[in-house]
């Protein structure tokens, strides 16, 4: 852990690339992301630092996450998808305590499975603090995240630089992409069948209690 010169603001928590790898040196925005073109059956790692140039120590959680990157708009997805890069991906540590103005370099390991699937895979590692709200440290939950563009095999590579860059896939990479839409969508039209349904039986209800009373009377 290393110490930072104090800050002239408030401070908050940070996050970047340590050092690009050797094998991603001339690879564009390598400075910046974790970009590597990944072969089945390989690992591979990269340094992080993560900083705190607050006034309070402050206890961080890092960890990796899927992410989309539809019409040139990357978007994080907050869970693991399977077989994809989020699921191949570990950080050491998991969780810190950093002191006031210090940081910290974290490992980035990234564990390709044989039977991976070429094509673009997103991801994003977090890291990521909850504190109680001061004058000097950050207040609430507040995280920081680095992207990950990585490339399968010999799928093409997406340019991070133009915002109307899209992606192709088939209806597989769809559903995977669009997982966490899915699912709330089913949970809605669940919850609206049962309350339809209790509708629609508590109306019957009344008709048959009102027929029951006409007859009554006559």
């Amino acid at each position: 852990m290393h110490t930072l010169p104090p800050a002239s603001g408030p401070g908050g928590l940070g996050l970047r690339i340590a050092e690009v790898p050797t094998e991603v040196q001339d690879t564009p925005y390598a400075n910046a992301y974790i970009v590597f073109k990944l072969s089945p059956a390989h690992t591979y790692s990269e340094k992080i630092v993560v900083s705190n140039t607050t006034n309070s120590k402050i206890n961080v959680s890092l960890y990796p996450a899927s992410a989309t990157y539809i019409n040139g708009v990357f978007q994080p997805i907050e869970k693991i998808l399977p077989n994809g890069v989020a699921s191949w991906t570990s950080v050491e540590p998991k969780s810190a305590q950093l002191a006031p103005h210090s940081e910290l370099v974290a490992t980035v390991t990234i564990k390709v499975p044989a039977n991976a699937v070429s094509g673009q895979q997103y991801g994003i590692v977090w890291a990521a603090t909850s504190t109680s709200p001061n004058s000097n440290a950050l207040g609430g939950i507040s995280r920081v995240g680095i992207r990950m563009y990585d490339q399968v095999g010999d799928a093409n590579p997406v340019s991070t630089s133009s915002p109307s860059t899209s992606t192709s896939g088939d209806a597989t990479s769809w559903l995977s992409d669009h997982i966490v839409e899915i699912e709330w969508l089913a949970v809605s039209l669940f919850f609206l069948l049962i309350i339809f349904i209790g509708w629609n039986t508590a109306r019957r209800e009344r008709r048959r209690a009102k027929k029951n009373r006409r007859k009554q009377r006559d």
